[in-house]
Parts: C-alpha cells; structure tokens; sequence
C-alpha cells in the first residue's frame, strides 16, 4: 500500500482571495454606448478592516460612482490542484479618494489615487467563470506590442480581453467612434505562448479622455479574427493568468 497522502486543497476564504498586490476585476453598469459590460482591472493595495483599498484604473472611476454598487471579481489559483477559479462579490463604492496613503509603506509614504470598497464577507462570495471578465494588463516590461492600420497616430496598449483591445492614443484623437481598423498584437520570444502575433479586425468602441486631458482611452471590440486567433487567444490569456497567480502564490503555503 502507497505511504503517498494526497494533499487537500484549502478552502476558498476572504482571507486568501484578497491580499495586496492582487489582480481585481471591476464590473461597471452597462456602457451605454456599447451596450455592453465596463470592466475595468486594477490592483489590491491595501485591506484595513471592512474595506478593500483598489487602485484606480485606466480609465478611473469618477464621482458618478460613489454610493453605487459595483462587481468585484479576483482570480484564484490552487497550488495543490492547479484549478482556476473566480470568486465575485457585490461591492459598494465607499469613497474615492486623491491622496490616500498606504499603511505598509515607510515613511515617506506614498500618496495614491484608490477607490475604497465594502469588504465582502465569506457568505457574499460567489464563483463564477473564469474568463468572465480577465483582463490582462501587460505592464511595461511585457514585451506584448500593438499595431492598428490604418495608423492615425500613435498607440499604447493598456489590456487586452477575449472581447477587444484598451489602448491609449493621445489627444486629440485622430480616431473616431464606430471607425473600423486592423490590429496586430506581437507577443515577445520569450513568452510561452502559440503564436508570436494575433491579427484581426476591430472596432472603435469607446473614446474616453483621461483625467489628465493628455490622453484618450480607445476601446476596440474584436469584429473578426482568424481562425487561428481564436484558437490561439484563450491560450495565451490563460498562459499570462497562470503566469501571474503562480508569481502570486510562490511564496505561499511553503
């Protein structure tokens, strides 16, 4: 008889889910535009008592939200099982605030623009579909460049989804609602991923300007991609998921 014990996952808690540094997924109303779900991602960066402390994303959240309830989601990745899952809860808008100061950093402490929600308690939590609203937000350093003909102006990209692409164009916009354009996405060599470039056909969604007046926020929802596109964009979002809850969680349950 086999000496080997199968180790059991944890349980999904509060606790375990939101840590600072976590991914968090912010599901808006309706864009009336669009006619479609805003979902915005940020990070976790601080969790004093019965609230969660998120950064704002890009595009922030303004004033219209303050009292409104929105839908928190954050992803979980089980080291034992290797299972993905998203856990969702109701989260209503507390404040917004300019000039928050974070507990953990040493003095001087940095000063940052968060959105202050309700903590959710263990029963609120709810499970849901993993690639419901990821959005990978590659970061500087990614290597993962963006191109879209006809080129108007120059771009820079935000995230990208199953659904479309989030990039930042400056102002004024050379770009127009409802306009038509090619894309091509070029991972870099290094990525373990299927295919070094994604192309298709989209189209301007959303024109957003940012807070700051320097920049407008495009958004492009996918028209048409190859056939090898779809077969290729999940893989490559689940690749950089993994990439980032194992990044996560490496230090974890040791």
């Amino acid at each position: 008889m086999s000496d080997v014990k199968k180790t059991a996952s944890r349980p999904v808690t509060v606790e375990r889910l939101l840590r600072p540094q976590t991914r968090i997924d912010l599901m808006l109303e309706l864009d009336n535009l669009t006619g479609q779900a805003d979902i915005r991602s940020s990070m976790i960066l601080d969790l004093p008592s019965d609230r969660v402390i998120v950064a704002q994303p890009n595009p922030p959240l303004g004033k219209y939200y303050l009292g409104l309830k929105l839908e928190a989601s954050v992803v979980h990745y089980d080291i034992v099982t290797h299972e993905i899952t998203r856990w969702g809860w109701t989260a209503p808008v507390i404040e917004l605030d300019e000039r928050y100061k974070l507990h953990h950093d040493e003095p001087p402490a940095q000063l940052v623009s968060v959105i202050v929600l309700g903590r959710p308690a263990q029963s609120s939590l709810s499970k849901s579909n993993v690639r419901q609203a990821y959005r990978l937000d590659p970061g500087r350093d990614s290597g993962i460049t963006v191109a879209v003909t006809p080129e108007l102006g120059p771009v820079k990209l935000l995230n990208f989804s199953a659904g479309g692409l989030m990039l930042n164009t400056p102002t004024p916009s050379p770009y127009t609602l409802g306009q038509e354009l090619s894309f091509k996405l070029t991972f870099p060599d290094e990525a373990e991923v299927p295919v070094r470039r994604l192309a298709g056909e989209a189209l301007v969604v959303r024109l957003e300007l940012n807070p700051d007046g320097k920049a407008v926020s495009l958004g492009l929802k996918f028209q048409t991609l190859s056939p090898e596109a779809q077969w290729a964009l999940p893989k490559i979002l689940q690749h950089y998921m993994l990439e980032e809850q194992r990044h996560r969680h490496q230090d974890d349950d040791l």
